[in-house]
């Protein structure tokens, strides 16, 4: 990826001071790219000699290690130098033949200087027109640099930016955004096909398999895709900012070839992407701090600080008419790992919290729905107005609906989280909105108990509605200990699954045989449990009263285990 900063050695050889030399071995590297030039005077400078030099030489210089020509060739090739140029002079009939076969075997270029042409000829010339080269990419690269700058102060974003990529390079390109999420592309068609069909999946598939754009891809590597039958190269370059991996640009080799240029182009689109996010940054935390400052207050059971989010409800267009109803989002972790690996809630949370939030609000506005979001400890909050003439039952069946959305959409685009959704009720009072945010937060603590759903509306869980009322604690305190706890203790100090059986009892309605299928237990096992569990707790499970206190103690013990977790 040489090309674009120099010549050829075969372009060399055809300019005016070159043409009478000749090209003696290594014809294989004619096509190898000069840089820059460099002369030797003595055999050490193949110490500090670089890739891309065309190294001039005499053969008096040379003569000194004659037997060595082999492992100077073996040497100078594995610096990637372009070749070696060598002047006879007019005591010497022609290059030595251990020179040319060392040549000759690495395919190495090797010429022969007309002794007639000065060196100072030679280095002006080809010096002349590799500065010329690298001038023009130069000022390609500042004019790629203020046109995308001019797109990032004109409004414009990453979409816009790939755009202007790929009419810059002719290639397609995916920019991706490991910040607030997505990928932004382009390739060239009015219909995005190749985009859509064949780029993107392999961007979502190498994501999930390899982790690319992890925090440890910190500079630019070329890979391989399979599109449509046919190898294609891919250069990825990462977006960086203060040693932070922000996303990643890549670039396939479908219509012509990567160069050097395209290369230096991708690095400084790099750079004005990432100073494009870091804005974006800076932009969202602030209007984030705000957002929480008003849900904060808003939230809160204190009056005063109700009525400071009154006064700035008029910057979230909110109005008291309608009501409110609060969701909160929780994010966990959707895949097992390693004690030393694993990422803690808040960890999780902070890595996706942009991205989820980003696809939240998407959906919202899809709904057409009047909102305020904000992110507290490991959770997101979502503030979700109704319209004036909402029902209770629509009031009720929408936001499920809308949580149910924003699950499919981030389980589909983030695999490694798991996300569940609480939703407190409905009230048309904001005075009252704290309750609906507490019951939010208990539909996510309570709600899983019962079900595996993973949006739950504090109106469908049942009986623990009552169970959760915070007055009641010391009375189920209680309670649970005269019911389960025994039972609990029991399986602590005998190591026996008594509560995990009673739990099998109440959700197969009693039915020993189903509680043998759903134990994996034999039948005879089971019947001995049960006699045990009443023989423990003193309590007899033909009672109707019985069971029920029974069944309402494992509910208590789910509130009670819940909290302490």
């Amino acid at each position: 990826m040489l090309k674009e900063r120099g010549i050829t050695i075969r372009e060399a050889l055809e300019m005016e001071p070159l043409k009478t030399s000749k090209l003696i071995a290594g014809n294989a590297g004619a096509g190898n790219i000069i840089t820059q030039l460099n002369i030797m005077a003595d055999c050490e400078i193949a110490d500090w000699v670089g890739e891309g030099e065309l190294l001039l030489t005499t053969v008096l210089a040379m003569s000194s290690i004659s037997e060595q020509y082999d492992e100077l060739i073996k040497k100078l090739h594995r610096k990637g130098l372009a070749g070696l140029a060598v002047k006879t002079g007019s005591f010497a009939t022609g290059l030595d033949s251990r020179l040319v076969e060392a040549a000759e075997r690495c395919g190495f270029p090797l010429i022969e200087l007309d002794p007639k042409v000065p060196f100072s000829e030679i280095t002006n010339t080809l010096s002349s027109h590799i500065f010329n080269k690298q001038a023009a990419i130069i000022v390609k690269l500042e004019k790629t640099h203020n046109y995308l700058t001019d797109i990032v102060l004109n409004g414009g974003g990453l979409k816009e930016i790939a755009k202007a990529i790929y009419n810059t390079i002719e290639n397609p390109v995916v920019i991706k955004d490991c910040i607030f999420g997505g990928n932004e592309g382009e390739d060239g068609t009015e219909s995005g096909q190749v985009l859509t069909k064949n780029l993107l999946p392999i961007v979502y598939r190498e994501e999930r398999l390899n982790d690319l754009f992890g925090k440890y891809m910190d500079e630019a590597f070329e890979s391989t895709d399979n599109i449509n039958g046919r190898l294609v190269s891919r250069l990825n370059v990462p977006i960086l900012a203060s040693n932070q991996v922000y996303g990643c640009i890549m670039l396939w080799e479908l219509n012509k070839p990567i160069g050097t240029l395209d290369l230096r182009i991708l690095e400084t689109a790099s750079t004005v992407i990432a100073l494009e996010i870091v804005k974006r940054m800076s932009v969202y935390q602030v209007e984030s701090r705000y957002r929480m400052e008003f849900l904060e207050n808003l939230l809160s059971r204190d009056a005063s600080m109700q009525s400071l989010a009154f006064e700035r409800a008029h910057f979230f267009d909110l109005e008291e008419k309608g009501g409110y109803t609060v969701m909160v989002v929780s994010v966990e972790s959707n895949e097992p790992r390693k004690k030393d690996q694993e990422m803690t809630a808040k960890d999780l949370f902070n890595q996706y919290k942009n991205s989820i939030i980003q696809e939240v609000e998407t959906v919202l506005k899809q709904q057409n729905e009047k909102f305020v979001i904000g992110e507290k400890s490991d959770s997101i909050i979502i503030l979700l107005q109704a319209s004036e003439d909402s029902e209770r039952v629509s009031a009720m069946s929408k936001p499920e609906k809308t949580g149910e959305k924003i699950v499919k959409i981030v389980d589909a685009k983030y695999y490694k989280t798991k996300i569940t959704i609480g939703i407190g009720r409905h009230y048309v009072n904001p005075r009252e909105l704290w309750k609906s945010y507490n019951e939010a937060r208990k539909a996510l603590t309570l709600g899983s108990f019962d079900s595996e759903k993973r949006v739950i509306h504090f109106e469908s869980l049942g009986v623990y509605k009552i169970l959760c009322n915070e007055s009641l604690n010391s009375e189920l305190e209680m309670f649970y200990k005269t019911t389960v706890y025994p039972l609990i203790e029991y399986d602590r100090k005998k190591r026996t699954e008594f509560i995990p059986t009673l739990q099998a009892y109440f959700e197969t309605n009693g039915n020993l045989k189903k509680m043998a299928e759903t134990l994996y237990t034999h039948y005879n096992t089971i019947l001995y449990r049960l006699q045990r569990i009443q023989q423990v707790a003193g309590i007899d499970l033909r009672s109707p009263s019985d069971r029920l206190n029974l069944e309402i103690g494992l509910k208590i013990m789910n509130i009670i285990e819940g909290k302490k977790s």
